[in-house]
């Protein structure tokens, strides 16, 4: 484990200007904040960069980060961040959900879809999280049920014990571990999470009013058949046990459509996979046809309109990050 940085003293604007800076090279583009305070006392270290990050932030004083859209179109980032909070609250604000996650729970954000993410210290004046910075490639194979979940989630008692000594042993030993072993704990690591992510969310459905609940059902189903180009609307309402007017009635009453629901999770798929450095020489074509996506054009015009880059330029983009870490990485 090394201290990236650390700041005692009272020069806001200093704090700001360079752990900004170390946030830009560690994770994203964004804006960041802090609370206004007589005396900071801040300390960010490392102990893990393959194959995901592993931090710890420490501090004495409320801090923040936003990141919007201009962020995003600038800088291009596949990876997801895991909080595990241990003293004190992080609150994130997304356009579609909002979260808290108080000491002893987690929270995910996603790098390309924008937020606010606030941390406040605890009563006992302090703030404390480890971060765990997922590459997407990683977080699509052991995470598939977490890409929309947006919930702060608490481990239970047995799966935390897991988590909790897989994460003291990474941050303990992550300096001293070979790749192929900080491989085998990190995906050990991710499967459990994963695991307990899939039974809190059965849970969550079946706490559901019934319309919340047909309409997880219809989700479900969309997400379990995505990749199919001749996915219907008589099919999915057909499969859910309903009829096609109360599909209708369903998706009218939470201000949606049929189109929405499918899109706005084809998209995130596809984006995911042309961020991922294993399936950086994959046809383009064929990732939209994974997708979903009956034509590559219409995949295109629909990428760029939602990210701001065609799938060809943010593929580049990531790829020349990816390039970037890796020639960062010591050769065995």
């Amino acid at each position: 484990m090394k201290t990236v940085f650390s700041y005692r003293g009272s020069d806001m604007a200093m704090f700001r200007r360079d752990y900004g800076e170390i946030v830009r090279r560690e994770f994203y583009d964004g804006d960041l904040g802090a609370d206004e305070t007589e005396h900071l006392d801040f300390t960010f270290q490392k102990a893990l960069d393959y194959p995901m990050g592993l931090l710890r932030v420490f501090s004495r004083t409320g801090i923040s980060y936003r990141r919007n859209l201009s962020h995003i179109r600038r800088n291009k980032v596949g990876v997801r961040v895991i909080w595990f909070v241990r003293h004190g609250t992080l609150k994130i604000v997304r356009s579609n959900q909002s979260c808290t996650a108080g000491a002893g729970e987690c929270a995910i954000l996603d790098s390309n879809a924008p937020f606010h993410a606030r941390a406040i210290v605890g009563d006992e004046g302090i703030f404390e999280a480890v971060q765990a910075v997922v590459p997407a490639h990683l977080f699509l194979t052991h995470l598939p049920s977490a890409l929309e979940f947006a919930s702060s989630f608490k481990i239970s008692r047995e799966d935390r014990q897991v988590v909790v000594k897989l994460l003291d042993l990474l941050f303990d030993e992550g300096d001293h571990l070979s790749r192929s072993a900080s491989e085998y704990l990190v995906h050990a690591f991710l499967e459990t999470i994963s695991e307990y992510i899939s039974q809190v969310s059965d849970g969550q459905i079946q706490r559901l009013k019934v319309v919340e609940k047909r309409l997880a059902d219809i989700q479900n189903y969309i997400s379990r058949n995505l990749t199919n180009p001749d996915l219907s609307y008589d099919e999915v309402a057909a499969k859910c046990g309903i009829s096609p007017r109360y599909l209708c009635h369903l998706l009218k009453a939470n201000n949606t459509s049929f189109s929405h629901l499918m899109w706005s999770q084809r998209l995130p798929k596809a984006r995911d996979w042309l961020a991922s450095g294993p399936l950086h020489d994959y046809p383009i074509h064929e990732i939209a046809f994974m997708a979903g996506f009956k034509s590559a054009a219409h995949f295109s015009r629909m990428f760029k309109s939602t990210y701001g880059y065609t799938p060809k330029e943010f593929r580049m983009l990531n790829h020349d990050a990816i390039q970037v870490e890796m020639s960062d990485q010591p050769i065995d």
